[in-house]
């Protein structure tokens, strides 16, 4: 967490809560909403024990822009839950925004197309749709514009692949209608495939684990879930899962302190391309290395797995690496 500050929690339109890491601890002590008292009952603020927290409703949704403003200035982590659908997500992004989504397609009202359409964020992920449910239009801009995917199948054959593309993002959006009906039961118009309870969870962890985390918007969960269903226990569980992320996240980048890193130089061929990865001698997370076509001296640096290592000492150079050196070399 480093710097982070801070958080939410949900209730009925926007709520919103904040911590900051030693300081003085303790929180919410007026009315607890159902997902509020699943939060205690999993002991979410046990690991916080040196942290402040702040809280807040905005049922009218009024000062939830001037609070966003002034949290992003002093870089407070933030969570905004909000039952149902969005109004929109460019609300949400300022200028520079890296942008991450996890959904189970394109929606009707569609907001990923609407973003895409005003204009392409810095960096963007979409993360657990699935193609079916997908406008081809929206996947095909995707590509053309080298933003990366990863759709729920790929993701359930190796939840690692999300990392990496959780780590570059900074703004996080999360629609809980991309959960299977069977383990998200109260939401209405469910369906039969969609992410498990264990791996939106996961996915939750890898976003407060972010180098960049600066918000996560949780929204398309019913507003009247009982308490002690299984709406607000995984509401709940999700919370303490990005928080437990930021808590233990470490502050780390390649191109910030070389020093803290293995750097490990992979020859392609006798005259080929050698590609650099860098592994972190704190977390062991990796990092490759892509040359930047503008300007010679300072390289890309991009989160990468082990298995992209893996394949580069195979001979093989990885798919990742070509697609943001073929971004490099289109850049405007």
């Amino acid at each position: 967490m480093g710097s982070s500050e801070h958080r939410l929690i949900p209730q009925l339109p926007f709520y919103l809560a904040a911590f900051r890491k030693r300081r003085t601890h303790n929180i919410l002590e007026d009315k607890a909403t159902p997902v509020r008292r699943s939060s205690f009952s999993y002991r979410f603020l046990d690991a916080y024990r040196d942290s402040r927290v702040f809280y807040m409703e905005d049922t009218m949704e009024t000062r939830l822009p001037g609070i966003l403003s002034a949290v992003e200035k002093l870089r407070v982590p933030c969570i905004v839950m909000h039952p149902g659908d969005l109004p929109g997500m460019g609300a949400f992004l300022p200028s520079g925004a890296r942008v991450s989504l996890v959904s189970q397609g394109t929606e009707n009202p569609d907001h990923l197309s609407t973003l895409l359409e005003q204009s392409l964020p810095d960096y963007f992920t979409w993360i657990g749709f699935q193609r079916y449910l997908a406008n081809p239009a929206v996947l095909e801009k995707l590509s053309d514009n080298y933003m990366e995917t990863l759709r729920l199948g790929e993701f359930r054959k190796n939840h690692l692949m999300a990392e990496p593309l959780l780590r570059e993002a900074s703004h996080h959006f999360v629609d809980m209608r991309c959960m299977r009906h069977a383990d998200f039961p109260e939401i209405k118009h469910g369906n039969p495939n969609g992410l498990y309870a264990e791996e939106i969870c996961t996915l939750a962890r890898y976003m407060g684990l972010s180098h960049h985390f600066q918000l996560a918007v949780v929204y398309g969960y019913p507003s009247d879930c009982r308490k002690g269903s299984l709406t607000a226990k995984l509401m709940a569980q999700l919370l303490w899962h990005v928080t437990e992320g930021l808590a233990v996240s470490v502050q780390e980048h390649p191109g910030e302190d070389a020093a803290s890193f293995h750097r490990k130089a992979v020859q392609m061929g006798e005259d080929g391309q050698e590609l650099v990865f860098l592994q972190s001698r704190k977390s062991g997370r990796w990092w490759i290395e892509v040359p930047n076509c503008k300007q010679s001296g300072t390289p890309f640096y991009i989160s990468c797995s082990i298995d992209d290592y893996v394949m580069a000492c195979k001979g093989e150079i990885p798919l990742k690496w070509l697609f943001y050196y073929q971004k490099s070399n289109n850049f405007s």
